[in-house]
């Protein structure tokens, strides 16, 4: 990773100067407790106060260069898990492959500048007891921009959107909105508006994140969360529909280790599972949100490639239910909008070739222009546990042009 050049600088300097304190490193030195006042219920908080002391926060800039390096890592670290049909199609010219853009703009602090559970302390809220994070989900737009893996510089814009509660008072949750803009030095010199941290429709990548942090449990809240865990999902929320297509694998600790290595992510539920057990209360290592998203969409990829059409996956909205553990097998599915009922599902999971087709043909050309047909699609994609249990429930959306697939 260089430095960004003198032009791409100063245009980035406009956004907001850099202050050499981050805003929230001293709680990487701080012992989380429950909040509680001696043996007292936990204290409301004033979420009103939380946002707008979140909202204040400067943007954070990061910049890289797309070398495909990174890029091609992570095809050999899932290369074990997924058919080769889910790879991306490696050509001279490589664009950067949907989700692979996670792989890119990483935190850029020390370890002693992190939360105590190795997050990022920008996302946070500065209340001490909302030490517990997850990815609760969010939704990806223009991933079929045109952005090249060939070294290019190119900028992340980061921001907090939003920052709302839910629950009864003294059990909330807080769940923080993160904005992402990506973009590559070219689109940034002729993108308008950019100087607010936003980027036009085809010209980058829009991201948005939601992440929940709860509260520390106390040692019988723990206790009692691990038994839980340990004694399995329960009752499975199901998903109602048969998927066409679907990759069975079983994530190992390896796999995870390479994914956190690459994102340069230091949470320790993914890495540390005396941690997940003692502190969280899960029996065993989870997966990545980012690399749920990354294997729902490298299987709907496949699936594209499968078809008569020439399609790219533009965007996606999607929301985590439940976790995935290491070292248990898990489901990712595709189904085409319209899809049959669960019930139609041959024993393999294959196609059943019963979908029905959904979405449309448009028209796309200029003045004086013999008009393009342009095709667009939704998907369900999901992951499944090893119960059968829905984890992951996403729409995507694909776009392309008709018959011209291989």
């Amino acid at each position: 990773m260089t430095a960004l050049r003198p032009p791409l600088r100063q245009l980035l300097l406009k956004l907001h100067p850099r202050s050499n304190s981050h805003p929230q490193a001293a709680l990487s030195r701080r012992t989380y407790s429950n909040n509680k006042h001696g043996d007292g219920p936990p204290t409301p908080i004033d979420i009103d106060a939380i946002r707008a002391k979140m909202l204040s926060r400067p943007p954070q800039i990061w910049h890289d260069d797309l070398h495909p390096h990174n890029s091609r890592l992570l095809d050999t670290a899932l290369a074990d898990f997924l058919p080769a049909s889910c790879q991306p199609l490696r050509l001279h010219q490589e664009q950067l492959p949907a989700a692979h853009h996670l792989l890119y703009f990483p935190l850029r602090l020390p370890g002693s500048a992190l939360c105590p559970d190795g997050t990022d302390p920008y996302h946070k809220p500065a209340e001490p007891a909302f030490a517990r994070r997850m990815w609760a989900g969010g939704s990806i737009r223009d991933l079929d921009a045109p952005l090249a893996l060939d070294g290019r510089p190119a900028v992340c814009v980061e921001r907090i959107a939003d920052v709302s509660a839910r629950g009864a008072p003294g059990a909330e949750k807080i769940f923080v909105e993160v904005s992402r803009e990506y973009v590559d030095r070219e689109g940034l010199s002729t993108a308008a508006g950019v100087e607010h941290g936003t980027v036009p429709t085809g010209v980058g990548i829009s991201e948005r994140r939601t992440l929940v942090f709860m509260r520390m449990m106390d040692k019988e809240a723990r206790k009692q969360a691990l038994a839980t865990s340990l004694k399995g999902s329960g009752k499975a929320l199901k998903v109602p529909i048969a998927p066409d297509f679907s990759v069975t694998l079983t994530p190992t600790p390896t796999l995870l280790f390479h994914y956190s290595a690459l994102t340069y992510n230091a949470h320790a539920i993914h890495l540390d599972r005396a941690y997940c057990r003692e502190e969280e209360g899960h029996r065993d290592l989870l997966v990545h949100g980012p690399l749920a998203l990354t294997l729902m969409l490298s299987v709907l990829r496949s699936r594209l490639a499968s078809g008569n059409n020439s399609e790219s996956i533009h965007g996606i909205d999607y929301r985590n239910f439940a976790p995935l553990y290491v070292n248990e097998p898990l489901r990712v599915c595709v189904a085409l909008k319209g899809g049959k009922p669960r019930e139609t599902e041959n024993e393999e999971g294959k196609s059943n070739g019963t979908a029905k087709k959904q979405g449309g043909i448009e028209q796309d050309g200029g003045a004086g222009e013999k008009p393009k047909q342009l095709i667009r699609r939704k998907w369900d994609v999901w992951v499944e546990n090893k119960d059968g249990g829905l984890s992951v429930r996403g729409t995507a959306e694909s776009r392309g042009v008709p018959g011209h697939g291989d």
